[in-house]
């Protein structure tokens, strides 16, 4: 079973990625047509299911089985074309293609850089860009509520430690023909309710379902007590920084 295996169910209630930051980055990039995209540590689909409609051909992988099952279902619910491939992206070289656009969202910490960036001199093409995404609470007033909820959850996680998710970029490239080229920004707000919060918390492999077993019960409601004060409507209000950092050769 891998770690992400009882956590995939809960992926979506992650922050999302908004339309908006697609065609942001689309235009940056100008993409197009013939374009070729290769989503590393696809998850349950979310960047390249947001990329597909602006590119030619579209490549997804990632080692979890119950995250791709995640994301074909959610690919032929949006009618994109995606190729997906169960794999590591140490395993993907020899490959047969090379790609213009490579995307790496929340599974970056996971990757060995060594080897990956082994992997990605090779597929990346000449003029070919990667995008480093994320999408995380910004420090508007409004995400006041995420203290409390970071607070509890790292006080039931398996691994409260969590430097090890804050990656540099510019130095996880350092050792490597790439360097950091742009950057692309989106502020994103919406209201999202205290029960998606529950599930998001449930998402990440440190308080997965698996780890917290017979305990979940009493962390959902720990979880939305600490929630409670800055809810309306049991909801609260969430300000986004949506941001792909962009990598390529220099």
């Amino acid at each position: 079973m891998g770690r992400f295996a009882t956590a995939a169910d809960y992926y979506n209630y992650r922050e999302p990625y908004p339309p908006e930051f697609f065609a942001h980055v689309a235009s940056r990039l100008l993409l197009n047509p013939k374009t070729t995209m290769l989503d590393i540590g696809c998850g349950p689909g979310n960047l390249a299911i947001g990329f597909a409609p602006f590119v030619g051909a579209c490549v997804a992988i990632d080692i979890e089985h119950t995250m791709l099952s995640a994301a074909v279902a959610a690919a032929k619910a949006a009618n994109v074309k995606i190729f997906f491939i169960q794999q590591a992206i140490e395993q993907l070289f020899p490959a047969p293609d090379s790609y213009d656009f490579v995307t790496i969202g929340r599974a970056l910490h996971w990757l060995s850089p060594e080897l990956t960036l082994g992997v990605l001199e090779k597929i990346v093409s000449p003029e070919g860009r990667i995008a480093i995404c994320g999408s995380i609470a910004s420090d508007s007033p409004v995400n006041a509520w995420n203290e409390e909820f970071r607070r509890v959850r790292r006080a039931w996680a398996s691994d409260p430690d969590e430097s090890k998710y804050r990656i540099d970029v510019g130095h996880w490239f350092a050792h490597s023909g790439f360097r950091k080229l742009d950057e692309v920004q989106v502020l994103h707000r919406h209201r999202v309710s205290v029960p998606h919060l529950l599930a998001r918390a449930l998402s990440f492999s440190n308080t997965s379902p698996e780890v917290l077993a017979e305990r979940r019960p009493e962390f959902e409601a720990e979880i939305a007590s600490a929630l409670a004060p800055f809810a309306t409507d049991n909801s609260v209000e969430e300000e986004l920084l949506v941001k792909a950092t962009i990598v390529g050769r220099t």
